[in-house]
C-alpha cells in the first residue's frame, strides 16, 4: 500500500514538473521582440533563453530518474503481489485439499451409519410447489427441491443424489435416486424405504416415474448395484413396480 502511494506521488511530481517547464518553454517561444528593440535586451533575452534551455535538459534529467524509481517501485509492487498471489493460490489449493478430505471422512462416517426405517408419516413430498416447476419453468427451484430431497432421504437411503427430471410438453416429472449405502447389510432396509417412498410419492403431482440406484459395499470392498423403477399412467394411481436389478 504503501509503495502504491509513494508511486502515485512520484507521477504527480513528474507531471508538475512537466506542466512547469512546457509553460515557460512556450511563453518564451510566443514571446515575440519587436525590430527596433535595444541590442542590450536581445543580448538578455537570449542568456534567459539558454539558462531556461538548460532547466529543461536538467528537469528531463530528472524525469528520467523519477521515471527510472518508479518503475523499479511498480515492479516491486508486482513481486510483492505474484507472492502474495502465490501465497493465496496454495493457501486456496490446501483449504481444497482439506475440504476433500473433510467430505471423504463425512462419506466414510455416513455410510457406517444404520439406514433408518422410512417413516410412517413421510417426508413431506406432497407439500413441494410441484406445479410451480411447470409454470415457471424455474430451474434455481428445481435445484433448491433437489437439494432438500437429497437431505431428507440421507438417513432412509445413505448418501444420495436426487436428480428430477422435468417433461414439459407432457407435464410430466421423473425423480431419480442415487447413493452409497456403505454396506450391502442394508439392502432389505432400502427396498423397504424406496416402497415407502413410492407409496408416499402418490400425492405428487404430475409425477409419473422414480428411478433408484444404489451402490452397495459388501464384506470384501467391492460395489454391487441395487436399482429399481416405479411407473404409473395416471397420476391417481398407485405407482407399480416395473422394474428391479440386483
Amino acid at each position: 500500500m504503501i509503495m502504491n502511494w509513494i508511486s502515485v506521488g512520484l507521477v504527480i511530481l513528474i507531471l508538475i514538473i512537466w506542466f512547469r517547464r512546457m509553460i515557460i518553454k512556450v511563453q518564451l517561444q510566443r514571446l515575440n521582440v519587436p525590430p527596433n528593440t535595444p541590442l542590450p535586451f536581445r543580448k538578455k533575452l537570449e542568456v534567459v533563453k539558454q539558462a531556461e534551455q538548460g532547466k529543461h535538459v536538467s528537469a528531463l534529467l530528472y524525469l528520467t530518474i523519477l521515471l527510472a524509481l518508479g518503475l523499479l517501485l511498480t515492479t516491486y509492487g508486482l513481486f510483492q503481489m505474484e507472492d502474495q498471489l502465490h501465497v493465496v493460490t496454495e493457501r486456496t489449493n490446501q483449504l481444497k485439499d482439506e475440504l476433500y478430505t473433510l467430505k471423504k471422512e463425512q462419506k466414510q462416517i455416513i455410510t457406517k451409519l444404520p439406514i433408518k426405517a422410512y417413516p410412517k408419516k413421510g417426508i413431506g413430498l406432497k407439500d413441494y410447489q410441484w406445479d410451480d416447476l411447470f409454470a415457471e419453468e424455474n430451474r434455481e427451484k428445481q435445484y433448491e427441491i433437489e437439494s432438500d430431497l437429497s437431505t431428507k432421504v440421507s438417513p432412509y437411503f445413505g448418501l444420495s443424489t436426487t436428480l428430477i427430471v422435468l417433461d414439459v410438453p407432457t407435464q410430466t416429472l421423473n425423480i431419480a435416486l442415487a447413493g452409497d449405502s456403505g454396506s450391502e447389510e442394508n439392502r432389505q432396509q432400502i427396498k423397504d424405504n424406496v416402497k415407502a417412498f413410492a407409496k408416499e410419492a402418490k400425492d405428487v403431482t404430475k409425477l409419473t416415474q422414480i428411478t433408484f440406484q444404489m451402490n452397495l459395499m459388501n464384506d470384501k470392498e467391492k460395489k454391487k448395484t441395487y436399482s429399481c423403477t416405479f411407473s404409473r399412467e395416471k397420476t391417481d394411481e398407485e405407482f407399480s413396480l416395473i422394474q428391479e436389478e440386483e
